[in-house]
């Protein structure tokens, strides 16, 4: 079952993956360029708009300054400036009003002009007072803020000088009823809109069900504008992108007007703006599916055929794979399945052969690693008599140790050739000091310290004995970090050498030699339990005791009863 599932996933993945990553190539590749091409189209469209306003606006302006390109013309006669102040009014009609002042910023008399039909006479001083405002810092052509009558129409003031030195300043007021109207008619798609805003976010034309006049800043098109043109007031900006999340996601693009600091502003809904990315998405995803269900009958059809007389098979190489050798499979068929499994069986044959071959000569290996390591062991033991048989016995009770913590087969051997070989150092060790009756000096103390780094050196270019290294450097290294040859405290010392240092004090307690005489065990686990915490692990310690208590010991030589895993 496990393999059918395998086979009928492999297949399932080998067909699907190539229709899932064409789609998804073709569908992040062709997203990108729907949705740029959306974005693209958006940014246009305000740009055309911004001209269209830039134009509407430079219409009556340029027809207002064409009089200060008159020569002299504050100088002419008080009618003939007149009649150019009417024929403006008359060449342009959105121009509703026009007012003349003096170099000191007053108003000239009889300079005054204004379209009866569209504006008041009591609008004037509302016009007249907005001109006086921009004169106070006027440089050069400027616009006031639009202001809206009660008819709901928008009217904005601009101003510049004439002349150089100034001669005197022209005001005049522009309607934006016909920009309103424009804009109103302008459509993106089927629900988007666009509409013009003023420097503080206030809507002054569009469409969209935006009132002339209403506070647009809260809007994430006209917030994003308003902090752009904060930061840049005197440049152009033209931005488009995504605005706001779910339902009120907009496809949105604004453009900048540098003076007045108005922008035209497109915003269309992203659902509907990105319609065909949505459409083409769906298409792949029914494309998917129905590559599934295809693929997936296929699939179950051929896996179901192969699955079925390769059970047998797959159960045989679970267990050759456990180490079976010489198990065979029965598969009856005749085509590529039966040679598959006549192979089987003849490999299966082999390996058991080669399984009997190797473990002989693995046995027959590691024989002469131990008789290389015991000979070693006795050409230091054989020195002092003594300790003869010390390191035997010191790697039998590591491994009782090492055993009775639920250590692997393999530490329990390196344990072993470790104990076997910890004081090889020792060959280092002259004689006189090595087999001393007496009392070491602190200097004689110094050199037989030395024992450990040097029986560290001797196995280090061995590379079958690098796992043992630790038990011949570190294994007089002290709980306590007291120890030497590295001071190494605690649970830093590796854990082989802390049990071989603790089988080697066993020993030592329990043996005779020159300076003392084999203890009883009790004394000598006494001695082991005082050592604890301060020069042996505890847990170590603790181990021995146990295997003291469920195996006993031997008094002739202090040896455990030892049989190792081979």
């Amino acid at each position: 079952m496990r393999l059918f599932k395998t086979i009928l996933l492999l297949m399932l993945v080998a067909s699907l993956v190539p229709t899932v990553m064409v789609g998804l190539l073709s569908v992040s590749d062709t997203r990108e360029l729907l949705v740029r091409d959306a974005q693209e189209l958006t940014q246009e469209r305000v740009k055309q708009l911004r001209l269209k306003v830039e134009g509407f606006l430079a219409e009556p302006t340029r027809a207002v300054m064409g009089m200060a390109r008159v020569p002299n013309f504050f100088a002419l006669p008080l009618e003939q400036q007149q009649t150019y102040l009417r024929a403006v009014l008359n060449q342009s009609r959105e121009v509703q009003a026009i007012t003349l002042f003096g170099p000191d910023g007053r108003r000239i008399p009889g300079l005054q002009a204004f379209a009866v039909s569209d504006v008041p006479p009591t609008a004037l001083a509302e016009h007249e007072s907005r001109a006086v405002t921009l004169l106070e810092e006027l440089a050069g052509l400027h616009y006031a803020d639009v202001v809206w009558r009660p008819t709901g129409e928008a009217v904005v003031t601009f101003a510049f000088p004439v002349g150089e030195p100034v001669k005197g300043y022209i005001a005049a007021d522009v309607t934006l009823v016909e920009l309103q109207t424009m804009l109103a008619q302008e459509r993106v798609g089927s629900t988007g809109f666009v509409y013009l805003a003023d420097a503080k976010g206030h809507v002054l034309a569009g469409g969209g069900g935006l009132v002339a006049g209403q506070d647009a800043s809260h809007r994430p098109v006209v917030s994003h504008l308003l902090k752009g043109v904060a930061r840049s007031p005197d440049t152009d900006i033209l931005h488009v992108g995504n605005f706001a999340e779910g339902d009120e996601a907009v496809v949105a693009a604004y453009a900048t007007l540098a003076d007045p600091h108005w922008a035209i502003v497109s915003e269309q809904p992203v659902a509907l703006a990105y319609k065909q990315v949505e459409t083409m998405e769906r298409r792949l995803l029914l494309t998917v599916l129905a590559a599934t269900v295809v693929a997936l009958a296929l699939a179950a059809f051929f896996s179901r055929s192969v699955t079925r007389p390769l059970k047998g098979f797959t159960q045989g190489a679970l267990q050759l794979a456990q180490g079976k050798f010489g198990l065979e499979v029965n598969v009856p068929q005749k085509n590529e399945l039966g040679e598959l499994a006549r192979t089987f069986n003849y490999m299966s044959k082999q390996l058991l052969a080669y399984d009997h071959e190797n473990r002989g000569l693995y046995e027959s290996l590691e024989q002469g690693y131990l008789e290389t390591i015991v000979a070693l062991a006795n050409s230091i033991d054989s020195k002092d008599s003594y300790t003869r048989g010390h390191s035997q016995r010191v790697g039998d009770v590591a491994v009782e140790i090492g055993r009775e913590m639920a250590l692997s087969e393999r530490e329990l051997k390196q344990l072993q050739f470790g104990g076997i070989l910890h004081d090889i150092g020792k060959i280092g060790i002259v004689e006189s000091i090595l087999c001393k009756q007496s009392r070491l000096t602190d200097e004689e103390m110094a050199i037989m310290r030395e024992h450990p780094a040097i029986g560290d050196t001797i196995i280090k270019p061995i590379s079958f004995l690098q796992a043992m290294r630790s038990c011949v450097r570190s294994h007089h290294e002290r709980w306590d970090g007291t120890g030497y040859p590295d001071k190494l405290a605690g649970e830093d010392i590796p854990l082989l050498a802390r049990i071989v240092g603790c089988a080697d004090t066993f020993d030592a307690c329990t043996s005779t030699r020159p300076y003392q005489k084999a203890m009883p065990l009790e004394k000598a686990m006494e001695i082991l339990d005082n050592l604890s915490g301060k020069q042996l692990d505890p847990a170590v310690v603790s181990a021995l005791r146990r295997v003291l208590e469920k195996r006993g010991v031997r008094v002739e030589g202090h040896r455990l009863p030892v049989k190792l895993a081979s």
